[in-house]
């Protein structure tokens, strides 16, 4: 039998954040605050590729940058000012259809979390790296001015042992969400496509950054700047009729996309499905495939 199940139409859609979501990595953000951009940013492409072990640069990184509470909600604020295109309108629809929607990510989870409320996603459904901050940074004692918020001046003093800060962590983090679910991954980095077989379906992202290894691993590979396609990969024709008419525009972005061969499917037994439940399509209809 397939790894891909007999009915088109998934019970939850996994993203990453950095590059997937959003346009930005929220490590990068940071050493840009810190005026740190070019050493870090090197670090994180050399980890995102796959060329050097995440958990080589992780610890690094931060022990480098040691951010604020008030420079990690900032993040989450560049985060919400950095969607992708059609990021936000494809999680309504995926959750208007009765998806549930997760994010899991590498990246740190007080800014996560702010994307997330952002998109309307529950906190419980976002697992990403928390930090430990030192509560007696900065002017600590007055603390009826932070009783609220917290200490903005804290800073970062470790982060919790957690798999993803690892570069095949996800999987582990991936296969105990998606359980006996129908579950597909949307990702952008190596760290995401070590989970590919947590998942029924790892459709990976180039819309941000175009990662050959990802490319080529891939079950779909979207090379366009936008996520609209993901609705006609995720959804059955049953969850397409519970959309709202205001999302219905992105869901025809996404066909459109597929007519136009912007999207490479590595599986044709996965085309076939999605062609016959969305384009009315033979199975031997023209497609390009991986070479």
């Amino acid at each position: 039998m397939s790894i891909f199940s007999r009915h088109l139409g998934f019970q939850r859609v996994i993203f990453d954040c950095d590059s997937t979501l959003v346009t930005v990595e929220g490590i990068d953000e940071l050493a840009r605050l810190k005026g740190q951009t070019e050493h870090i940013a090197e670090l994180t492409r050399l980890a995102m590729d796959g060329k050097i072990p995440l958990e080589q640069v992780y610890a690094e990184r931060l022990e480098l940058l040691r951010p604020t509470r008030a420079e990690l909600l900032e993040v989450g604020r560049i985060y919400r000012r950095s969607l992708v295109p059609q990021a936000a309108e494809v999680v309504t629809a995926l959750q208007a259809a009765g998806v549930e929607v997760y994010i899991v990510s590498g990246g740190l989870k007080a800014a996560v979390l702010d994307l997330a409320e952002f998109l309307n996603i529950p906190a419980g459904r976002v697992h990403a790296v928390s930090v430990e901050l030192d509560q007696l940074s900065g002017i600590w004692w007055e603390y009826a001015r932070h009783q609220y918020a917290g200490n903005p001046e804290e800073r970062y003093f470790a982060f919790a042992p957690t798999p993803l800060a690892e570069s095949t962590g996800k999987a582990a983090v991936v296969r105990a969400l998606a359980g006996e679910k129908r579950a597909m991954m949307v990702g952008d980095g190596s760290t995401d496509l070590a989970a590919k077989e947590a998942v029924r379906l790892f459709v990976g992202f180039g819309g941000v950054e175009s990662r050959p290894a990802v490319r080529e691993g891939a079950d779909v590979f979207l090379s366009s700047p936008g996520l609209a396609a993901i609705l006609p990969l995720a959804l059955s024709p049953h969850g397409v009729e519970k959309l709202p008419p205001s999302l219905l525009p992105v869901f025809e972005a996404g066909l459109q996309e597929i007519r136009a061969g912007s999207i490479l499917f590595q599986n044709q037994p996965f085309y076939e499905r999605v062609a016959r439940a969305h384009l009315r399509l033979a199975a031997d209809s023209p497609q390009i495939f991986a070479e």
